[in-house]
Parts: C-alpha cells; sequence; structure tokens
C-alpha cells in the first residue's frame, strides 16, 4: 500500500518535472518573441525619428527655397519696371 502510494507520488513528481520543463521552454520562446518585438519597436521608432527629421529638413528647405523664388520673382519684377520705363 505504501509502496503504491510513493510509486503514485512519484508519477505526480515526475508529471509536475515534465510540465514545469514545459514551462520553462514555453517562457525561454516567450523571452525571445518579446525581445523581438522589443527591437523592431526600436526600430519604427528610430524610423519614425528619422521620418520627423527628414520632414522637417524638406520643410526648411522648401522654405529657403520660396524664399528664394520670392527673390527671383522681385528682381525680375525689378527688371521689367525697368525696361517698360526705357520704353
Amino acid at each position: 500500500m505504501q509502496e503504491q502510494s510513493i510509486e503514485l507520488l512519484l508519477g505526480r513528481i515526475e508529471t509536475m518535472i515534465d510540465l514545469i520543463q514545459r514551462l520553462k521552454d514555453e517562457n525561454a520562446d516567450l523571452r525571445g518573441r518579446n525581445q523581438n518585438l522589443e527591437t523592431q519597436i526600436q526600430e519604427l521608432q528610430q524610423q519614425q525619428e528619422q521620418s520627423v527629421t527628414s520632414k522637417e529638413e524638406l520643410e526648411q528647405e522648401n522654405q529657403a527655397l520660396r524664399v528664394k523664388q520670392d527673390d527671383i520673382k522681385a528682381r525680375i519684377d525689378t527688371m521689367l519696371s525697368r525696361l517698360d520705363v526705357i520704353e
């Protein structure tokens, strides 16, 4: 009787050990997947920051070009008005 109880207890212990090992393996897998996701999140954040920087740089360049364009228009208008005076 006592021997059966011990065998039953050993069987339960082995089952628990197997379960613990499977849970450890699953946990390791989840850690790896979590690390991959964190890496992807960091990459996306860096891309977003670079996009914002690129957008700001493009907006600044666009504004500088508009200033140059306005300057050129003013010069052309001045030259045209001089031509009108000559004619």
